[in-house]
């Protein structure tokens, strides 16, 4: 019993460090987040206020235009669910080419948000390389302003998250389709089964779990992590119109003096929302399953 308990002493003292760099690095700036969301704070004073941060956050109306453009993000969710899916099957049913597509496709996933987002900038600035080809295929005047118009600039910031995501995707799906028994597919080879029949009634349904993973880890990106890619391209412009709300943190927080305090709100208020939409998908997708 001694030995027991002195081995269990030695267990728990081993993770010690690593609970107190947990607790140095998440808990503790979480609690001092909450803290200072009821507080008006400058980052070197604070005066508590109350609910007066989340009471402004729900009636300036400021809350419901920065969800709209996080909505545009996850409305293309599907879309780069298909394309992954598309991918991915043919990269598993190997295709001419398929080793070089795999890499290909995969070289995106490794850049930073800020690089690709830097990148597109350029590409689709007024005298960037895709006015110049529209222009010369006789589409355009070749003077398009792409990033100061909000339908031109969303398509720019979705066409680099699918792009960045579409690798990450397709190797997802390919991990999942390799968890398929291959004697499934030959089975239905044998009773004549086509490459659709194949696709929807085989390797669709069996990749459901590996579909709500893609989804919802993709659904909560487009809540806390488009930071970096429009802080690249766009700046939340033109106007607020491209703006999310992690990068409305970054503004309140670091742009606009003694308002800190607001940031802090509305940080609680982005995690709220992207727990809630993490746990609604889960429910609907064990709903599905069952």
């Amino acid at each position: 019993m001694h030995f027991r308990t002195k081995e269990s002493m030695t267990g728990y003292l081993s993770l010690l460090p690593a609970f107190a760099a947990l607790a140095a690095i998440v808990f503790y700036p979480m609690v001092n987040t909450f803290f200072h969301s009821f507080t008006k704070w400058n980052g070197a004073e604070s005066h508590w206020i109350g609910l007066r941060n989340y009471t402004f956050i729900f009636t300036n109306g400021e809350l419901w235009t920065l969800l709209r453009n996080n909505a545009v993000f996850l409305l293309s969710i599907p879309g780069i669910l298909l394309l992954s899916l598309v991918v991915s099957v043919l990269l598993f049913e190997e295709v001419r080419g398929w080793r070089f597509f795999r890499s290909l496709y995969y070289i995106p996933t490794i850049l930073s948000s800020v690089v690709v987002g830097m990148l597109m900038k350029m590409m689709f600035a007024q005298s960037g390389v895709v006015n110049q080809l529209l222009h010369a295929l006789g589409l355009t005047d070749g003077k398009t302003e792409w990033l100061t118009q909000v339908p031109t600039a969303f398509m720019v910031l979705i066409f680099c998250f699918y792009w960045q995501t579409l690798g990450q995707g397709a190797l997802i799906f390919l991990s999942g389709l390799s968890a398929i028994s291959h004697e499934i597919f030959e089975s239905a080879d044998l009773d004549g089964a086509g490459w659709w029949q194949r696709l929807f009634h085989i390797t669709i349904p069996s990749l459901v779990p590996t579909i709500v993973y893609f989804t919802v880890t993709n659904a909560i990106y487009c809540f806390i992590g488009l930071f970096s890619l429009v802080y690249a391209v766009t700046q939340g412009g033109p106007g607020r119109e491209t703006t999310p709300i992690d990068y409305m943190i970054y503004i309140k927080a670091f742009q606009t003096p003694d308002q800190l305090g607001y940031a802090s709100a509305l940080s609680i208020v982005l995690f709220a929302i992207a727990l809630l939409a993490s746990w609604v998908q889960i429910r609907l997708s064990n709903r599905y399953q069952d």
